[in-house]
């Protein structure tokens, strides 16, 4: 056991002392919606995703992201027998941004970004229709516009909120969504 987080620990230090730029980072964040889009709670459950820059643009850098942000909410109806609904919200979210400096230090940064949702809810209970299709499920997509603060801690770790406008379209969902994103997360 002690061999394996020292081996752990070691490859970390390996990625943490060779990627001098860090082009890489994964993010962990809280997710709230802005609006009435779910079904009784606006607060999410968990946001994770990558990023990797590839252009460094003198003081701008550009990449691309992957994000995914997961939505659980229950609700309860008080008939009789008490009944009990899952919804369930889940945001796919690949695409482009970028990082400049806010400060002369450059530990306070702005990024910028565009990209495709795709959304997958469930609601209540999903069942098969007489033809074979999935009910309670919708899948539905569209434009995903952000914008963000970072602060760098050290230069590995960092904290961020960021604001997602999202315009989805599909069978059921259609509108607009704003998501805010609090978290933070480690560059190698």
């Amino acid at each position: 056991m002690i061999r394996s987080l020292f081996c752990a620990f070691l490859l970390l230090c390996t990625f943490v002392t060779t990627a001098q730029d860090k082009n890489w980072s994964i993010e962990v964040s809280y997710p709230i919606s802005t609006n009435d889009a779910f079904a009784s709670s606006n607060q999410g459950t968990l946001g994770a995703g990558i990023k990797y820059r590839f252009v460094d643009l003198r003081k701008f850098r550009l990449g691309v992201s992957a994000d995914i942000t997961w939505f659980a909410t229950t609700i309860v109806n008080d008939s009789d027998p008490v009944q009990e609904f899952n919804y369930r919200d889940v945001f796919i979210q690949p695409g482009f941004f970028v990082e400049g400096p806010l400060s002369a230090n450059g530990k306070l940064r702005f990024s910028a970004g565009v990209g495709w949702t795709w959304l997958y809810s469930r609601g209540g209970r999903a069942f098969f229709d007489e033809f074979g299709r999935v009910q309670g499920v919708d899948w539905a997509n569209g434009l995903n516009l952000n914008i963000g603060l970072i602060y760098d801690i050290t230069p590995s770790i960092f904290v961020q909120t960021q604001y997602d406008h999202l315009f989805i379209s599909g069978d059921v969902t259609d509108g607009n969504i704003g998501l805010i994103k609090l978290g933070g997360g480690f560059r190698f």
